[in-house]
């Protein structure tokens, strides 16, 4: 008897459920501890390197386009900024047109910091793809990609 496509389905869902889950959760593990010895040596959290490395990449950034791109509320994204300026790596300006838009712009100490966590991640990254079968990097980059949009559809309000 053939089985209807439609059951076929759901029992293909219902066999990788776990071990969706399991590979997830190593995943994720795997990218805490990343953070902990990439990122942490250097003094800063993980919000606070990667609004750095925004903010090196796009020179300057209002507020609420940071908040956006790190997909992190207003007051939450106030208070690592908050830090970031008490610390000197970053620079609030208001913007000559409206005076009530805040920018945020990297400081010279910011940028130099910014430079050596991104250059730090960068070796880092190396070594993973040095690691990789030859021959199948597109292919575990094209997975990735998959993994993430059924993350961020399986998640309306993720990224």
């Amino acid at each position: 008897m053939k089985k209807d496509p439609m059951e076929q389905e759901l029992n293909n869902i219902e066999c990788c459920t776990e071990d969706v889950g399991i590979m997830t959760q190593k995943l994720v593990r795997v990218i805490q501890i990343f953070e902990r010895d990439q990122i942490k040596p250097f003094g800063f959290t993980t919000s606070q390197c990667y609004v750095l490395l925004e903010l090196k990449n796009t020179d300057s950034l209002t507020m609420n386009e940071l908040s956006e791109k790190m997909n992190l509320n207003t007051s939450t994204m106030t208070r690592i900024i908050n830090n970031l300026v008490r610390d000197g790596y970053v620079q609030r300006l208001k913007d000559e047109s409206d005076r009530r838009i805040v920018i945020t712009k990297l400081t010279e100490e910011g940028l130099k910091a910014a430079k050596n966590l991104d250059e730090s991640i960068m070796n880092y990254y190396r070594k993973i793809i040095e690691n990789l079968p030859e021959g199948q990097i597109e292919e575990v980059l094209r997975s990735v990609e998959l993994l993430i949009e059924a993350f961020e559809k399986a998640n309306p309000n993720c990224c």
